[in-house]
């Protein structure tokens, strides 16, 4: 079981220092959205038509999501993962990549929701489906593969340090 109340504070103290030392108004900063209760999320699942990975549900009770959780990529909670604007976004983006992207990630596009987006670039955070051969594993594209995060949690950790580099970046520039 993870200690998410931890994990998100380490993000949160890492946030700040770069919103400290980020002197040109790079990027904007935001704390991450009030908890979403079980009876949201079991909505939402309704609607989805099937469970939300298990450690990704985690999250959403004590983070329902997170504005410019890595530079300007908002990480999606309740709100946004049925019916919004922003998933309908992100589903524009998953659409576009290439057939051959996928194929060689190993995974079929109705196996993916996306779970973060940026609305400035084609970054794009999805989440496998329970219905995929590797469920609960996160792929970060942007046009290709970036990266890959076999659970939710690795995917949350990474970005924790993906942002320590950004701060790493801040701090060379305020010396």
């Amino acid at each position: 079981m993870n200690n998410w109340i931890d994990i998100i504070a380490t993000m949160i103290f890492v946030k700040q220092d770069m919103e400290k030392l980020d002197k040109e108004g790079l990027w904007e900063y935001y704390l991450p959205e009030a908890a979403a209760s079980e009876e949201v999320l079991i909505r939402t699942e309704r609607q989805l038509g099937f469970s939300l990975d298990s450690q990704y549900r985690e999250f959403l009770k004590y983070a329902n999501g997170w504005k410019a959780f890595y530079q300007s990529v908002d990480l999606f909670g309740t709100d946004e993962l049925v019916d919004s604007p922003d998933m309908d976004y992100a589903i524009s983006i998953l659409d576009a990549i290439e057939e051959t992207v996928l194929e060689s990630s190993g995974v079929e596009r109705d196996q993916l929701l996306p779970i973060a987006a940026t609305k400035i670039d084609k970054d794009l955070f999805v989440i496998t489906k329970p219905n995929s051969s590797n469920p609960g594993m996160v792929i970060w594209f942007a046009g290709d593969e970036i990266d890959r995060f076999e659970s939710f949690t690795e995917f949350f950790l990474s970005m924790i340090d993906y942002n320590r580099e950004e701060l790493k970046y801040f701090k060379s520039l305020n010396n």
